[in-house]
């Protein structure tokens, strides 16, 4: 029987590439330096394989190790070099004669982050994985796993310049009476503790959750703390014949709840309407349902971060016409798995701020926007959202009507070619592909989609109705597992 190590190792050389979990190093003549890939592994969720006897620059050729003991002993020394340590699972195969080796890392929790060469310390020594490549961690990358194990608060920070003479008479008077409605222990409390007690002034002065929810112009104090929105004529942010680059271009400040509804008139305002005629009445449906439209802004107002590296970066609105995409500044909080968003409870990056706007009504912390979002999109019949989680910032698509029949390539691979097979033909392409077990980023990688999207709308769907069977049944979470083709396809 096939080892799992070598059905990796065969796949790697048939497919040619590394992935976000795999890196290949040669090891023919002495053991490489991993520092970087045990570094960038250790730091994310799915940690990696480091497979040795594969030679990249002959072609990803199957070149064997120097001597497979001595190896084990000589990386198990640069695990001891790192900080915390790295624990790695050994595993050895001989494969047309050649012995391979490979260390499996696994992925360390946040609190157990950031995991660094500990010679050249934290901020010269972590790294993260980006597809294939080991690139250092930013500062704010850093900033965040560190705000997160200390508990850091960015939402209830104060600013020097900020004074209560900047909060708005009348938001303050609504935002008492609903907190005394809402929360009946604050009833019996004055205006000035009530204030203090939901996180809104601290020290008697406003809170930067204080001045986006009930300040008169929170930009005085955090000028890029706003929304910019655009609206793009085609697939892609380019010039049009002539030379216009935008259809709409607008930016968006004030609190919270008026950014919110000045992005939801931009997009109702740039978005087509569909005129449906129904018993002899008219309907008119738009291009995106304003419940998914106002979940995806509110989310990002509500959990971008909002700390010291990104309060000088506004939230992005961009209107394509095949799709709308909101992106904000700051990742999935507290290296919780974005295939978890809309499932399990996940914690919260800016606790009081959330608290705030649940009392003002703008927004609720029930972690339903995700499902919203999802419903939404099911219902109006248009392919599902994708949530893409990058190196500290947060995306959303949402698609439209004409999203599946345009030749765009927004969900494509890096370098993958553009005439991939259209959503008619992707399944039977999958299923011919899968005649040998494929890991879900090579079926992703073939089919030329994101590999969120290709799991979602392909191989759980697949597996589910018998098509694709697993070759590790027993695990069907493992990052090792693979998809191939069953009796019944």
């Amino acid at each position: 029987m096939t080892s799992e190590l070598e059905q990796l190792v065969r796949s790697t050389v048939k497919n040619r590439c590394e992935t976000q979990t795999l890196e290949v190093k040669a090891a023919a003549q002495d053991a490489p330096k991993v520092y970087d890939s045990l570094s960038s592994f250790s730091n994310q969720n799915e940690g990696g394989i480091i497979v040795f006897g594969i030679d990249e620059q002959a072609g990803f050729s199957i070149c064997g190790v120097y001597d497979a003991q001595d190896l084990q002993k000589k990386i198990h020394r640069q695990c001891e070099g790192m900080t915390p340590q790295v624990r790695p699972v050994f595993d050895t195969a001989t494969i047309d004669g050649k012995t391979v080796v490979a260390a499996y890392i696994n992925g360390r929790p946040m609190s157990e982050r950031p995991v660094y060469r500990t010679t050249r310390g934290i901020a010269e020594g972590t790294y993260t994985r980006i597809g294939d490549a080991d690139v250092r961690m930013t500062a704010t990358e850093l900033y965040e796993i560190e705000s997160f194990k200390e508990g850091r608060r960015d939402d209830t920070s104060t600013s020097p310049a900020a004074d209560s003479n900047m909060l708005d008479d009348k938001k303050v008077a609504q935002f008492i009476i609903n907190a005394a409605k809402e929360r009946p222990l604050l009833s019996r409390r004055s205006d000035d503790e009530i204030l203090s007690l939901t996180g809104a002034m601290q020290n008697n002065k406003p809170t930067l959750a204080g001045m986006m929810t009930l300040g008169d112009y929170p930009q005085r104090i955090y000028p890029n703390l706003c929304i910019t929105a655009i609206a793009v004529n085609g697939t892609v942010l380019q010039p049009d014949d002539g030379g216009e680059r935008f259809i709409d271009n607008k930016r968006y400040e004030g609190t919270i709840a008026e950014m919110l509804e000045g992005a939801l008139g931009f997009v109702a305002r740039n978005g087509k309407t569909r005129v449906v005629i129904r018993d002899g009445k008219r309907t008119d449906i738009p291009e995106y349902p304003e419940t998914a439209v106002r979940e995806i802004i509110t989310n990002a107002l509500m959990h971008r971060d909002y700390g010291p590296y990104c309060n000088g970066t506004p939230i992005r609105l961009v209107m394509f016409s095949d799709r709308l995409e909101c992106w904000n500044p700051g990742g999935v909080y507290g290296g919780q798995s974005i295939n978890d968003l809309g499932y399990a409870n996940m914690p919260t990056r800016n606790p009081t701020l959330v608290s705030i706007l649940e009392i003002e009504k703008t927004a609720e912390n029930r972690h339903s926007g995700i499902p919203v979002i999802r419903d939404e999109a099911r219902t109006h019949g248009v392919q599902q959202p994708e949530f893409i989680d990058q190196r500290g910032s947060f995306l959303v698509r949402f698609f439209n009507s004409s999203a599946e029949t345009n030749a765009s390539d927004h969900d494509a691979t890096p370098g993958q070619d553009k005439n991939r097979p259209r959503p008619a033909d992707v399944e039977n392409t999958i299923l011919a592909y899968c005649a040998e077990p494929r890991l879900a980023q090579e079926i992703a990688n073939h089919v030329g989609r994101s590999l969120q999207y290709t799991r979602r709308e392909y191989i759980r769907p697949m597996v589910e109705a018998g098509k694709l069977s697993l070759t590790l049944p027993d695990k069907p979470k493992s990052k090792y597992q693979r998809y191939r083709l069953t009796n019944a396809a």
